[in-house]
């Protein structure tokens, strides 16, 4: 006898299972696929995470492991799933990967090759064609940074955003002395160039563009080292940066030790006129400790360099040929230069050589014996170095002599007035004003030393020093320049400081180069029998020559 038994739930899900194996198919495949997208979509971005902490050997295999496993399973997902549905005529049901994950998949890939590939860039050498060089200042006792090292590092990370904005490549240097006191590390920094290189990073300048030098004690050091690194990677512009009390030493030292083939710039951080005061009698100490350094270095020159005070020579002339190579002027047959106070020549000579197109006019006095004997050197040198577009004049200058080369319109294409603008003959603020237009407006370019302003005492050992206060009126070099410039309504009237010198009084003079912009139908250079019988009246030479007048 059979008995109707009831089917026990394990058998329904079997039937059921029966009945609609074609859906069931359907769905477990759907299954499978969406378990599949999610997992590679996991793999992806956990990929992306771990490839920020590796190496680049490592983002170069990891990378290329993970776009083969990429394409293996997108391979696969694109093949067409066919089930057989014999309830429904053998069609075949096609399943493939929706629009939106081939989207998704596709920005996944695209990011992760760019990461690869932007690790992979910062990984590669630079070619740097600028540098800058921040000075450093000393340190707090507890070896924190000073509030005017802060503002120099703010101030180069400045130039550094916008030279790169104008599509350079800045190497940013950071040189300063370690401390003379050891302190515990939660105490501050070891070394100002450490310092600088956190103040450095924290205004976004990335670490793989800061070099820093912590070996250098003095600035003299500093542009030595500097100097180095810059032949090593073929970097010809250098900027230079410190605070505003410190550019004219900066620059006597970096003008110094580079040749003047690099294009040197130098770059102030503002500080309080009180600071600026206070620093001022100290520099003028640290100048002389400069000199020290420079020479101890060999830094100034051969010391069979002839010339007045010679080890000034060196420092001035690369000054002046750094901002003539810079002009790039091509001077012709007709074209002049005079050197006002030649005296040994090493200017005139200096000069010659550079142009040898143009003749080179030397003005010396006979004031004292001592250019007597200079201008035999002179001559000797000019004979030795078989120099022929240099001439040589015996004569005392005179204001008059300048202000017949107005009336004249004598043109210079450029002129020396090297620490002996004084020694002219002139007594009231408006001889000084009158007699110093007269001489800049003669040239094209001037480069010009002046007495330093300031209100000497008598106790300074420099020459005419009563006149200097009457001429000066207590006004700086620049306010000089401003007032002559507007009382004579010069409009196209330039000027700029190269540096500054110590001088034996303990001075200091500042190197000016002063522009005036002419055309040639405004001025002309003169004739040679002009120059020398109707302007400057030269007298017989110790030595008669015929490159001489």
């Amino acid at each position: 006898m059979f008995y109707n038994q009831r089917p026990t739930k394990f058998q329904n899900i079997i039937g059921t299972l029966s009945k609609n194996k074609v859906r069931v198919l359907v769905i477990l495949v759907l299954v499978v696929y969406l378990f599949s997208f999610l997992s590679f979509k996991s793999s992806a971005i956990n990929s992306l995470n771990s490839n920020e902490k590796l190496k680049t050997k490592t983002f170069e295999k990891n990378g290329s492991e993970n776009k083969i496993n990429y394409n293996q399973q997108q391979q696969q997902e694109e093949n067409k799933i066919q089930i057989n549905d014999e309830n429904k005529n053998n069609k075949n049901i096609i399943v493939t990967q929706s629009e939106e994950g081939k989207e998704i998949n596709k920005i996944l890939e695209e990011q992760q090759e760019q990461q690869i590939q932007q690790r992979l860039d910062s990984q590669q050498p630079v070619e740097y064609d600028t540098a800058i060089i921040v000075l450093g200042y000393s340190l707090h006792p507890d070896g924190m940074p000073t509030q005017i090292l802060k503002e120099r590092v703010v101030l180069a990370a400045q130039y550094y955003a916008q030279l790169q904005g104008e599509g350079s490549n800045i190497k940013l240097i950071l040189s300063g002395k370690s401390k003379a006191t050891s302190f515990e590390e939660d105490q501050g920094f070891n070394s100002e160039a450490e310092a600088m290189n956190e103040i450095a990073l924290h205004n976004d300048v990335p670490a793989r563009d800061i070099m820093i030098e912590n070996n250098s004690t003095n600035t003299a050091e500093n542009a030595k080292y500097t100097l180095e690194f810059l032949k090593q990677h073929n970097i010809q512009r250098l900027f230079i940066v410190t605070s505003d009390f410190h550019v004219l030493r900066s620059q006597y030292i970096f003008q110094t030790v580079f040749p003047s083939t690099y294009d040197l710039i130098f770059v102030g951080s503002q500080t309080s006129m009180k600071t600026q005061t206070m620093m001022k009698d100290k520099e003028k100490v640290l100048f002389q400790s400069s000199k020290r350094d420079l020479d101890g270095l060999g830094l100034l020159g051969d010391k069979n360099i002839k010339g007045y005070h010679p080890y000034r020579n060196l420092p001035r002339w690369r000054m002046i040929e750094r901002e003539l190579n810079l002009d790039k002027r091509e001077l012709e047959s007709t074209s002049l230069i005079a050197d006002y106070g030649s005296n040994e020549g090493y200017f005139s000579i200096q000069m010659a050589k550079k142009f040898p197109q143009a003749r080179v006019y030397s003005f010396e006095g006979e004031a004292i014996n001592e250019y007597n004997a200079a201008t035999v050197k002179h001559e000797s040198q000019m004979k030795e170095q078989n120099i022929e577009n240099n001439f040589l004049c015996k004569t005392k200058i005179h204001p008059t002599m300048f202000k017949m080369l107005v009336e004249k319109q004598q043109l210079y294409e450029y002129q020396l007035c090297l620490s002996i603008f004084h020694w002219f003959d002139m007594n009231t603020r408006d001889d000084f004003e009158e007699t110093l237009i007269n001489h800049l407006v003669s040239a094209r370019t001037t480069f010009i030393e002046l007495p330093e302003a300031m209100n000497y005492k008598g106790n300074e050992g420099q020459h005419a020093h009563g006149r200097i206060n009457r001429w000066y009126a207590d006004r700086t070099e620049d306010q000089i320049l401003r007032d002559i410039k507007e009382k004579f309504e010069i409009p196209n009237m330039t000027w700029k400081t190269l540096g500054a010198i110590l001088h034996e009084n303990k001075t200091v003079r500042k190197l000016i180069r002063v522009d005036i912009r002419l055309s040639p139908e405004d001025r002309s250079p003169l004739d040679h029998e002009t120059l020398k019988t109707e302007v400057y009246n030269c007298g017989k030479l110790i030595k008669e020559r015929k490159n001489s007048f």
